[in-house]
C-alpha cells in the first residue's frame, strides 16, 4: 500500500482532517503493531474501543481510520483523521482495492489444522522464484489478513494468504477481499466446534471460500481427507489433489527418522526426486505435500520445489525441535491445539526414545465437545508418554483423570493450573535424556514454559 491521506479518504467517502499529503504505507487495527507510516484502523474491542488509542497511535502512524461522529482532538500537523460511517467496512474496502492493485498472484490457504506450517513452506518454495509475501504468524482472521494485504512492499510479486475462521460468515468476507488464483485446503477436522456445532457446518464454512477462487484458478486439495470431496464439483477452476498414492502430489517410500524427520520420495506429476524433510512428524509430509502441490500449480519445477523442501524447518511455536541441554529434546508445538493436532503430536512423542514427557495444555472453543476431547488425549497420552503434565484450570483435570483411568502411572500425573507452574514442575522432574512435547491451545500460554526452560531467544 502507498496512498496519500486524501486517496484513503477519496477512496473510503471519509472526511478528512489534517494533513492530505502524508503517505500511507501500511495499515493495523492493533495499536501495539504499529509501524511508522500506518494507517491505525479504531474498531471496538471485547475490552477497549480503538478510539480511545487514536491520540497514542498518531505519535507513531500517518493516519486513523475513526467513526463519524467520535469525537477526537486534532491530528498533528503532519498526520492525519479519516472518519468514515463504518470504519471496519471501509477497511475491508481498501484491502479489496489493494488486492485489485496489485499484479500478484495469490495462493489461500485455510483448513483447519497445518495452515500456517504449509503456509511458511509454500511460501519458502515459492520465494525460489518470486519474491514472495506472506501474511505474517497467524494473521489469518477478517482482521489480520486484510492488514497484511495493505501492509506488503511494492516489489512483491506472489502473496501466500493464510485464511482462518472460527465461525460461518468469516471466510466469505475474506474470500471477497483476497480472490485467490489458488484455494488450498489443509486437513479439515472438528475445531471451533463452540461456534460451529458440527463436522458438516465446518466443511458447509469452509467450502465458503471456493465461490472466491479467480477464474482459471487452481482448486488443490487433500485426496486423503473425504470431507473434502465435495468441494471439486463447486469448484469452476481446475482441481490438483494431493496425498493419497493416486494423486497428481504424493509422498512414497516413506522412512521414519523420528525427530529427525522423514526421508522419501516427493513424486509432482511425471517427476520424483528424494527429499529429507527435517521437521519431524507424519503430519510435516502432509504440509510439505500441500505446500509442493500449490508451489508446483503456480509453476514452480518440481526439482526446485525438492531442493528447498530440504531446507525447511518448523515455524516457531509449531513443532519446531530444541536442544536444551543434558541431552533433553524438546518439541515447542505451543501455539495452538486441537484434538487431531494433540493426537498426531503425541504419536510422533510415542516413537521418540528415552523417557517422554507431553505438557498438554487445555484445547480451547470445542464447546460440548470440550470434556470428551480431553478425555480422549487423556486416553492417548497414556499410550504415548511416560510422565504428563495437564495444564489448565477445568479441562486439564479431566485429561489427567482419563490418562490415570487409562493405565499411566498415577505418580506420573500431574496437574499445573498455569504455563508458570508448569515450568516450575518441569525444572523439577526433568532428567537427562528426556524427550519433551509441549502443546496447547494458545490462550494457555505454554510458550511461557518453553522460554523458562530454554530462554526466548533460543525458542
Amino acid at each position: 500500500m502507498r496512498m496519500t491521506a486524501a486517496e484513503v479518504s477519496r477512496a473510503t467517502g471519509g472526511r478528512l482532517a489534517g494533513s492530505p499529503g502524508v503517505v500511507i504505507t501500511g495499515a493495523t487495527v492493533d495499536s501495539r503493531r504499529l509501524r511508522p507510516g500506518d494507517l491505525f484502523v479504531a474498531l471496538p474491542g471485547e475490552r477497549r474501543d480503538g478510539h480511545e488509542f487514536v491520540a497514542g497511535a498518531l505519535s507513531v502512524a500517518a493516519a486513523a481510520l475513526v467513526r463519524l461522529g467520535v469525537e477526537l482532538p486534532p491530528p498533528p500537523a503532519d498526520r492525519a483523521l479519516i472518519a468514515v460511517d463504518d470504519p471496519l467496512a471501509a477497511f475491508h474496502r481498501l484491502a479489496t482495492a489493494e488486492r485489485e492493485r496489485r499484479s500478484w498472484r495469490i495462493a489461500g490457504i485455510t483448513g483447519s489444522v497445518g495452515k500456517t506450517t504449509t503456509k511458511e513452506f509454500l511460501a519458502h518454495l515459492l520465494a525460489a522464484r518470486w519474491v514472495c509475501g506472506a501474511s505474517a504468524g497467524n494473521r489469518n482472521s477478517t482482521l489480520g489478513l486484510p492488514a497484511e494485504l495493505l501492509s506488503q512492499p511494492e516489489n512483491v510479486e506472489v502473496f501466500v494468504a493464510e485464511m482462518g475462521m472460527s465461525r460461518a460468515g468469516e471466510l466469505d468476507v475474506l474470500g471477497r477481499i483476497v480472490r485467490p488464483d489458488v484455494v488450498l485446503y489443509t486437513r479439515l477436522a472438528p475445531t471451533h466446534t463452540e461456534f460451529l456445532k458440527d463436522m458438516d457446518a465446518i466443511i458447509e464454512a469452509k467450502a465458503e471460500l471456493l465461490q472466491h477462487l479467480r477464474p482459471g484458478g487452481v482448486l488443490v486439495l487433500n485426496a486423503d481427507d473425504p470431507a473434502q470431496e465435495r468441494f471439486s464439483s463447486a469448484a469452476a477452476g481446475r482441481v490438483v489433489r494431493y496425498g493419497r498414492p493416486d494423486a497428481a502430489v504424493r509422498a512414497e517410500r516413506l522412512e521414519d527418522l523420528g525427530l529427525g524427520g522423514t526421508r522419501f520420495d516427493l513424486v509432482i506429476g511425471e517427476a520424483r526426486h528424494p527429499v529429507t524433510l527435517q521437521p519431524p512428524g507424519a503430519h510435516q509430509v502432509e504440509n510439505l505435500v500441500a505446500a509442493a502441490a500449490a508451489a508446483w500449480v503456480l509453476g514452480v519445477d518440481p526439482g526446485a520445489i525438492a531442493t528447498e523442501a530440504g531446507e525447511l524447518r518448523a515455524a516457531p511455536r509449531r513443532g519446531r525441535l530444541l536442544h536444551i541441554g543434558d541431552g533433553i529434546e524438546l518439541v515447542d508445538d505451543s501455539y495452538n491445539a486441537s484434538p487431531l493436532a494433540v493426537g498426531r503430536m503425541l504419536e510422533l512423542l510415542r516413537r521418540a526414545p528415552g523417557r517422554r514427557v507431553a505438557v498438554l495444555g487445555e484445547m480451547y472453543e470445542l464447546g460440548e465437545r470440550a470434556t470428551g476431547a480431553h478425555a480422549e488425549a487423556g486416553r492417548q497420552a497414556a499410550a504415548s508418554c511416560d510422565l504428563l503434565i495437564a495444564v489448565g484450570h477445568r479441562d486439564a483435570r479431566t485429561l489427567a483423570a482419563s490418562a490415570r483411568e487409562a493405565g499411566l502411572d498415577p505418580a506420573a500425573v500431574y496437574h499445573a493450573d498455569d504455563a508458570e507452574a508448569a515450568a516450575t514442575l518441569l525444572k523439577r522432574v526433568l532428567r537427562t535424556g528426556d524427550v519433551v512435547l509441549v502443546k496447547g491451545s494458545r490462550g494457555v500460554g505454554l510458550d511461557r514454559a518453553v522460554d523458562a526452560l530454554v530462554g526466548e531467544e533460543a525458542a
